[in-house]
């Protein structure tokens, strides 16, 4: 059987003969923290999302660590990168040779990064393959570039175009001495999304190696693959303090890292103001409940000259104020894992229908609007939102309980 506090909450939010007001604050607090508890959902969501968008896709590409050669190029890498390949949280690990480069096709002419690799043990640190948007990396030898799908299309190139190399010779004192230039067919077109689409092109790391006059078995770095991305930088200190060239320690909290912590900060920023405005929205309970022991003075007077415990009224307006709350967060919180499960969906309806590109592809390394709901992320904004319900309902609710009937039903 129900409790005497629960009948009576009951009774007072579904009369009808409350004041209009009274019961529009009411809605406005229901309608306020359903919303906002909606929003913080949604926005986690997407946070979330982008953040997996950055593991599954830019970190899927780029080394999480890279040893580079300072001066002089790393010799005998065959016989050292096993050995640091197999250290603890280690995954793979892959010779490259960088450089910068100008293509040309026909009058059209783009700077890009080239990047000389040995394909087999690079497909161990990256998964270039899963990007791949026309061609095939199996082809890929000294006759052949892949080319990023940005640079492919400033050049107008495809799969099968010829496209030609111009590469920097430098003298034995580092300075610039001459170009060379190579001719090469265009064997795949990757495309991973955002800024390296437009930047970044590969060859065969013995082909690179042999233009750029690079000494026999010697290479510019290694890069690796890791277990953990966020342990990253211990490990980087670890594999280039074994390794007793003169390197560069690099990983992707230093090229990449900027992303992550904006995402990391936005996530933050977004649950602190959310958060704000539940309290804000939590606020008009205690509005409504103020006016509602106001109103509903002589019956509480009558109730307590009939004999019910001044904690019962406290009770019954606890509930009464909760309920709001209860009713908007469970709400709100159906509401927000909807929008969070659609929300790609909706992003590319509302894009094809106005045809306005929010995520510029050539700027974000992605370009669509990604979500990934946490169990845990959810439940703890409706545990917010429920407590923070709770706590405005206690200053009216104990007020309530303070009303003297000799004093109210006197003035009667």
């Amino acid at each position: 059987m129900a409790s005497l506090s629960w009948q009576l909450a009951q009774r007072y939010r579904k009369s009808r003969n409350s004041n209009a007001f009274i019961r529009f604050i009411a809605a406005s607090s229901t309608l306020g923290i359903g919303l906002g508890v909606a929003i913080l959902i949604l926005a986690l969501s997407v946070m979330n999302g982008f953040e997996q968008a950055l593991r599954t896709q830019l970190l899927a590409v780029i080394p999480h660590i890279e040893l580079h050669a300072v001066d002089q190029p790393i010799q005998r890498w065959q016989d050292k990168l096993p050995l640091l390949a197999a250290q603890p949280g280690v995954e793979a690990g892959a010779p490259y040779i960088k450089t910068n480069t100008l293509l040309r096709s026909g009058a059209k002419v783009k700077a890009a990064s080239l990047r000389g690799i040995e394909l087999e043990q690079e497909q161990r640190v990256s998964e270039l393959k899963r990007f791949v948007k026309a061609g095939s990396l199996q082809t890929l030898d000294a006759h052949h570039i892949l080319l990023g799908q940005g640079v492919a299309a400033e050049l107008g190139v495809v799969v099968g175009d010829e496209v030609q190399l111009m590469l920097p010779q430098l003298s034995r004192d580092g300075q610039l001495a001459s170009h060379k230039h190579v001719s090469l067919t265009v064997s795949a077109i990757i495309g991973m999304g955002g800024q390296m689409d437009y930047q970044q092109s590969w060859v065969q790391l013995d082909a690179l190696a042999g233009w750029l006059n690079y000494p026999q078995g010697t290479v510019q770095g290694l890069a690796f693959k890791v277990q953990d991305v966020f342990a990253a930088p211990r490990l980087a200190r670890q594999l280039g303090s074994q390794l007793k060239d003169y390197v560069y320690i690099r990983d992707w909290v230093i090229s990449q890292g900027h992303l992550y912590n904006d995402i990391q900060m936005v996530r933050s920023i977004l649950y602190l103001v959310l958060v704000l405005v539940l309290a804000v929205a939590c606020f008009n309970i205690v509005a409504t409940l103020v006016m509602a022991v106001r109103e509903k003075q002589s019956d509480i007077a009558i109730l307590l000259t009939m004999g019910m415990p001044r904690r019962a009224v406290v009770k019954a307006f606890m509930w009464l104020g909760w309920l709001n709350g209860l009713v908007g967060t469970l709400v709100g919180a159906a509401i927000g894992l909807l929008l969070a499960w659609q929300i790609e969906a909706l992003f590319r309806a509302v894009t094809a229908l106005t045809g306005f590109q929010l995520l510029d592809p050539s700027i974000y390394f992605v370009d669509y609007v990604p979500s990934q709901i946490e169990p845990a992320q959810v439940l703890l904004t409706v545990g917010v939102a429920l407590v923070l319900s709770l706590l405005a309902t206690l200053y009216p609710a104990f007020q309530a309980s303070k009303v003297q009937p000799a004093v109210v039903l006197g003035r009667s």
